[in-house]
């Protein structure tokens, strides 16, 4: 059903038509519509008119909407035929004057796109030309993609494009570029992770561009300096752009601290850090940005580099009584001027946290969210890690939050400034815990209502175990509480990992939410707790009255399919029945509140009334579940320690009254923040959420501070200065999109809709993804994919129903997006909704094979068509030219090829890129030569020369059999030597995973279906034997086999081939050291290393994609060559110290075998090989050969 106050069409967000109206045109045009609103005889006009708004609305926000207009000139003279002829034909029927007023307004607006997309190449070819000797062409992005990842940030709310999205690599290069966009006309927003939670990075103005520091991101060696007292400290320098995660390990590696630690630390940046004085857990005994910083430099709007400096630093958190002095100085090292700031300025009394004081006494850059400047890098204080740490969990249970309110004061007041001291006291409540599905550590009561956690630190063991005692006897005057201690630092990882997966709160709202954080002084939290529990509870009920009238409502109007008038009879009982309901709402305990008991008396009181009404008990249900949808609840977490609560409220962004209702409820939290003596603000910075809550005086201050220090307005306009800016921002709604379900199934894009509906843009995905590269202007993670999607399906939504056309050509973007992923898989175990983006990029191909947008090369298709037969004739065939012939040839054109790469306009060629390096020599032979001859419906059984232990079913695969057989071989021999007995596959069986990635969706069905069937009759023909585990070699059998039911049908666990030998006690013969790379693809879960050590082998791990990614060396030689300069620096790192020229470095894939051996500084070697020559010595394949004799061909 449409929404009647939605008029506009291909609307896909939270704005209204009034706010599309004035985005548009203004106020005076909404007025104008508004009168024409009471005129009659406007009704066909009224739905051109407002089909034209819609248009603009779109084309202006849409980035692959633009572009496809900008692209392909057809298309773009058929809409705007289509656009004039609407403005003529409301013209036409025109009777008002203020029809035409309108209609002069949009024929504006017209000419002004039209203009707009007419010249934009120009404009764009101008500002290359401008800035490319600063920074570079491949670093000034125009692209559909960058533009829509660089619209929002966290929050997803938004207002205008960027126009482009430069990303400087070299600090030196910022004051130039601010010059030469004050010199084009441009504004300038700053931006780093995108993490921001507050709208601090989105662009509220026209005519800005995005520059993006994520490639300023070195960071330089620890420096050691001397306070004047001669006291020793240690101080970490870095660029802005260095992700805070990273900052934290490379402290860490060396002992220390970095005290600052915002939550979103995996994805956000230093520059983020300080432009939002970010804080995090720690910051109770550390502070925030502002308490850690030594000094750093922003280039300020005048285009000069400031370099700032604190001086005297205290080597320890602000406080109240303190004062503050900076020195601000010039490029070449003249103080400009000193700034002397006290505690009192830094942070109201009482409080932990407060960036309320945007102006800070002229301090530039810190705190001011982005609107005075770039900051380009900075160093930091580091603390000396503890040598002792205690984790542990409290859980406090019952009805409200009364314990857990009382609980965290008393903690707090006990350890405030002692040893042990708390380093972080984090609490998240009951929405939280259902939100991540948390499991009770130890159950005290019937509902648990909040979750504690505790580092506690001390450099005396005795003193941190006197303070975990403290905790226990403050806990022994609350019987609804639980305590949980960690007993090692794995239990304590897995403590804090439920804190990390608190973005699911907006999982059920499609990944929307108000998102504030607040600070209170400690003695408030019990009252501030009391006051949210509160409002949930009258939430709840004035939910359940909405569920009771919007029941009525409906059966008022309500036409069952027969006897009206004795359903006319029945609603005037259920009225009466409602009556009651009401009464008993009014004066319902918390309890039945709480329940919905008296809601659902009157649902099950409706059902049987209305017994036998199947249609209007239908829409009676729908409205009750859809209602209740609409809850608005408010879910707390906190850094308890300091006061910082973060309030969250899921809203489905396209609900106008939910979304009033939310901002309501907000507005309450504020105003009760205020009235318990605390302040709107703690970390997330002030932004456009909280700018209508920020004092007015602090706003005339930062306003007289910015007029000083950018009289022209430069950067970040309309940022901490529209006071009501929230009602001009918007966000994408799913929700909405759903009412073209028809269109987006035709194009096997609905599954995909759904599943990256719920994404909160968190970033958790971005550390681990390997197409996150940086320094190789990769940054396809899917926290940017995912929003790219978003408004791809939204531009297709619109040219499919504008213009008719079911050919879905904007789709073609999508192959960029799709290519970049190696399938990994490991977004999916830090994504806080559980969104698998390597399934997702399987859809995208498969979709784009379906609408033949998908490009294959030749290689690849000769690669997966080899795969694909276990033809045993021409098997060796293909294999001799394919594999021997190819790589043979490719290893010779390297030589040839390696020369012509250094010329510029040639490097970036593809098959340049193709032979960046040489690629391995496979295996002489398959496994199959060492066999006999087998057909399709016959296995191997392979017995070992003694007492058989076991017997194992072992699954080679395409890479261990026909590329490099040396890891099949090894695998059988390693398995007999310890005595397992070996049931072997027909030849050439594939796991069907190569197929399936390539979108071969139907040769990959097929593949696994035969598959499951032989393995089923190898299963019933070795009925007699039991199976103590199903073998393989290479991470993507791994996982196929898996789907495929294998242990299932085995009645065995699935192993890899060195994981299930150290479990049955394998160890090296001698110790030794060397290099390890994890697979995309890990067969052996992360434990690799471990594992390694644990039989004798010391093993440093290497991190990143070895390059090859399956057949995406073939496919995409370009995004293999970015992934190959990575690993290769990562191993020039990893090898330093080893000893040796050219270190093994082992592995448990044959596609990271390949790719590996592109790397010229290492030796690549299969773990099965590896642990064959140690358990075998040099000879071990005459040992194979020997040990495989006693073997029978079983036909099932």
């Amino acid at each position: 059903m449409r929404d009647p106050f939605r008029k506009i069409p291909f609307n896909y967000t939270s704005a209204g038509d009034d706010q599309i109206i004035v985005h548009l045109f203004g106020n005076e045009i909404l007025s104008t519509i508004h009168l024409l609103e009471t005129l009659k005889g406007t009704g066909r006009s009224s739905r051109l008119l407002h089909r034209f708004m819609g248009d603009l609305f779109i084309i202006r926000r849409n980035a692959f909407l633009f572009q496809e207009l900008v692209e392909h000139p057809m298309l773009r003279r058929r809409l705007f035929a289509e656009f004039e002829n609407d403005l003529f034909n409301i013209a036409g029927h025109a009777e008002h004057d203020e029809v035409r007023i309108v209609l002069d307004a949009c024929r504006s607006a017209l000419r002004q796109l039209k203009t707009q997309i007419n010249s934009v190449a120009k404009e764009q070819a101008r500002m290359s030309r401008l800035l490319s000797p600063v920074i570079g062409k491949a670093n000034i992005c125009f692209d559909p993609f960058n533009i829509t990842s660089h619209a929002t940030d966290a929050t997803d709310w938004r207002r205008y494009s960027p126009a482009a999205v430069l990303r400087p690599d070299r600090e030196g290069q910022i004051p130039t570029l601010v010059g030469k966009l004050k010199k084009l006309g441009f504004h300038i927003i700053p931006r780093g992770g995108g993490t921001g939670l507050t709208g601090g990075a989105t662009p509220l103005a026209p005519d800005c561009i995005m520059i993006n520091t994520e490639k300023l991101n070195t960071i330089f060696p620890i420096e050691y300096r001397k306070t004047k007292d001669g006291m020793a400290y240690a101080v970490m320098p870095m660029e802005a752009g260095v992700i805070t995660q990273d900052a934290k390990d490379a402290a860490a590696a060396q002992g220390y601290i970095f005290a600052t630690d915002p939550t979103s630390a995996w994805a956000c940046t230093i520059g983020g850090n300080l432009a939002e004085n970010a804080g995090g857990k720690t910051a109770v005994l550390y502070g925030t940005a502002i308490d850690n910083v030594l000094s750093f430099r922003i280039t300020m709007p005048d285009g000069h580099l400031l370099t700032v400096a604190r001086q005297d630093h205290p080597l320890r958190k602000i406080r109240y009584e303190d004062t503050l002095n900076f020195v601000v100085k010039d490029e070449k090292g003249k103080i400009l001027k000193t700034i002397e700031l006290t505690g009192a300025d830094v942070r109201k009394k009482g409080l932990g946290k407060d960036v309320t004081n945007k102006v800070l006494g002229g301090l530039p850059g810190l705190q001011k969210e982005g609107c005075d400047g770039i900051i380009t890098w900075a160093e930091f204080i580091l603390y000396p890690e503890f040598a002792h740490k205690a984790t542990c969990c409290i859980e406090f249970f019952g009805n409200d939050m009364t314990e857990a309110g009382k609980v965290i004061r008393e903690i707090c007041t006990r350890f405030d400034n002692s040893d042990p001291a708390l380093m972080a006291l984090e609490h998240f409540d009951e929405e939280y815990i259902k939100a991540i599905k948390y499991k009770t550590k130890r159950s005290v009561g019937d509902r648990l209502k909040a979750v504690l956690l505790i580092d506690m630190v001390s450099n005396d063991q005795a003193l941190l175990d006197q303070g975990m005692r403290g905790i226990e006897t403050i806990l022994e005057a609350y019987d609804k509480t639980g305590l949980s201690i960690a007993q090692d630092r794995a239990e304590a990882a897995r403590y804090w990992e439920d804190r990390k997966r608190l973005g699911a709160i907006a999982a059920h709202t499609n990944a929307f939410k108000l998102n504030e954080d607040i600070v209170l002084p400690i003695d408030s939290l019990a009252d501030f707790v009391r006051f949210v529990d509160q409002t949930n509870v009258e939430e709840k009920k004035y939910t359940q009255g909405r569920i009771i009238q919007n029941i009525l409502t409906y059966l008022e109007t309500a036409i069952p399919l027969s006897d009206p008038q004795w359903l006319g009879k029945k609603v005037g009982r259920i009225k009466d029945i409602a009556y009651g309901i009401r009464k008993k709402l009014d004066i319902a305990s918390r309890d039945a509140l709480e329940a919905f008991i008296h809601t659902k008396n009157f649902h099950g009181q409706i059902q049987d009334h209305l017994h036998g009404y199947s249609l209007v008990l239908s829409n009676v249900e729908r409205i009750y579940n859809d209602t209740l949808s609409r809850l608005v609840v408010i879910a707390t977490h906190m850094h308890a320690g300091d006061g910082n609560v973060h309030v969250n409220i899921p809203v489905f962004s396209n609900d106008k009254e939910m979304l009033a209702r939310a901002h309501m409820t907000a507005d309450k939290v504020m105003a009760k923040a205020v009235a318990l003596d605390g302040v709107v603000s703690g970390e997330h910075g002030i932004g456009i959420t909280k700018f209508k809550y920020l004092d007015e005086n602090q706003v005339k201050k930062f306003d007289a501070y910015r007029k000083q220090v950018d009289p022209n307005g430069l950067m970040n306009p309309g940022k901490l200065s529209e006071p009501d800016i929230l009602n001009k921002v918007f966000t994408p709604s799913f929700n909405l999109m759903k009412l073209e379900a028809q269109i987006l199934k035709h194009g096997s894009l609905s599954d995909l809709a759904a599943n990256i509906s719920h994404c909160v843009r968190c970033g958790k995905c971005k550390p681990q993804c390997p197409v996150f590269y940086p320094a190789r202007n990769m940054f396809f993670h899917p926290r940017n994919k995912n929003l790219a999607l978003g408004a791809l399906i939204e531009a297709l939504l619109y040219i499919t129903q504008r213009i008719q056309s079911t050919k879905f050509k904007v789709l073609k973007n999508l192959e960029q997006i799709a290519d970049h992923c190696t399938i990994c898989h490991k977004c999916l175990d830090k994504c806080p909704v559980n969104i698998d983006s390597g399934i997702i990029s399987i859809e995208e191909r498969e979709i784009l094979k379906k609408m033949d947008f998908k490009h294959t090369p030749v290689s690849t298709q000769l690669t997966l068509g080899y795969l694909g037969t276990r033809n045993q004739t021409l098997n060796p065939i293909i294999r001799t030219g394919l594999l021997t012939a190819g790589s043979s040839a490719q290893r010779a054109a390297v030589k040839v090829a390696k020369p012509i790469s250094l010329i510029p306009a040639l490097k970036e060629k593809r098959v340049l890129k193709l032979l960046h390096a040489p690629v391995s020599q496979p295996g002489l032979t398959t496994l199959r030569a060492y066999l006999p001859p087998a057909d399709r419906n016959q296995a191997i059984l392979i017995n070992p020369p003694g007492k058989v232990i076991s017997t194992v079913f072992y699954f080679p695969g395409c890479g261990s059999e026909r590329m490099f057989s040396d890891i099949s071989k090894a695998t059988i021999f390693l398995l007999l030597c310890q005595g397992h007995q070996v049931v072997l596959p027909p030849p050439y069986m594939c796991c069907g995973y190569p197929l399936k990635v390539n979108a071969r969706k139907k040769e990959a069905q097929k593949v696994s279906l035969e598959n499951t069937i032989i393995m089923t009759q190898i299963r019933d023909m070795f009925n007699d034997l039991e199976f103590s585990g199903c073998i393989v070699s290479c991470g993507t059998c791994m996982e196929s086999l898996s789907d495929q039911g294998i242990t299932d049908l085995f009645d065995a666990g699935l192993f890899d081939i060195s994981g299930y030998l150290f479990e049955h006690g394998l160890t090296a013969a001698t110790p030794q050291a060397c290099l390890y790379h994890a697979p995309c693809h890990d067969s052996l879960k992360g434990m690799a290393v471990a594992k390694l050590a644990r039989a004798g082998i010391e093993a440093r791990d290497v991190p990143y994609c070895c390059s090859e990614a399956g057949t995406m060396a073939l496919s995409r030689p370009d995004i293999s060559y970015n992934m190959f300069l990575r690993k290769q620096d990562a191993i020039k790192t990893a090898r330093q110290g080893l000893g040796t020229v050219k270190p093994k470095i082992l592995t448990n894939c044959p596609s990271c075998v390949q790719g590996l051996g592109r790397q010229n500084q290492v030796t690549a070697v299969h773990m099965a090989v590896e642990l064959a020559q140690l358990t075998g010595g040099a000879d071990w394949m005459k040992q194979f050969r020997a040990l495989i004799r006693n073997m029978e061909i079983v036909t099932f």
